[in-house]
């Protein structure tokens, strides 16, 4: 049986399921509940539970010669919904905006990194002491339109 994924903005509602997301996904979370709301969050509901969120913002409008940008913020799908396609799934709808995608993440979380691979992001830099609490280096990626 397939899963019915719904993909939606996030709502006020979602900022409390979001932070428990978060704090579940992520060894020492640093979003709180309202910082959500702050940029634009897109949800995965999986019947009527949230599954993931991916969390973007536009850094650039684009121009006559150069496309927008989007950079990634933030990306988790609990546990219980994992290698189901939901990342995935959210990646797409970011994609759908339109413009170059831009993302920094942990050096060690091989993981995400194959899956951003997979999806057709590559990387471009490092950067040095990037995250904390464990310091790690982040890697910068990018999907060209």
């Amino acid at each position: 049986m397939a899963l019915s994924i719904l993909i939606r903005p996030a709502e006020q509602k979602d900022c409390e399921s979001l932070a428990a997301l978060e704090n579940e996904c992520f060894p020492d979370p640093s979003w709180k509940s309202n910082d959500f709301l702050v940029y634009d969050c897109l949800v995965a509901e999986v019947e009527g539970t949230l599954a993931g969120f991916v969390v973007s913002r536009q850094t650039f409008a684009g121009s006559l010669d150069a496309l927008p940008e989007r950079e990634i913020l933030n990306l988790a799908v609990t546990a219980r919904f994992r290698r189901m396609g939901i990342a995935t799934l959210l990646l797409k709808h970011e994609r759908e905006r339109g413009g170059d995608l831009f993302l920094e993440v942990r050096e060690s979380n091989a993981a995400a990194r194959i899956l951003y691979q997979k999806f057709g992001f590559e990387k471009i830099s490092r950067r040095n002491a990037y995250y904390q609490n464990p310091e790690e280096s982040g890697i910068v990626m990018q999907l060209k339109w």
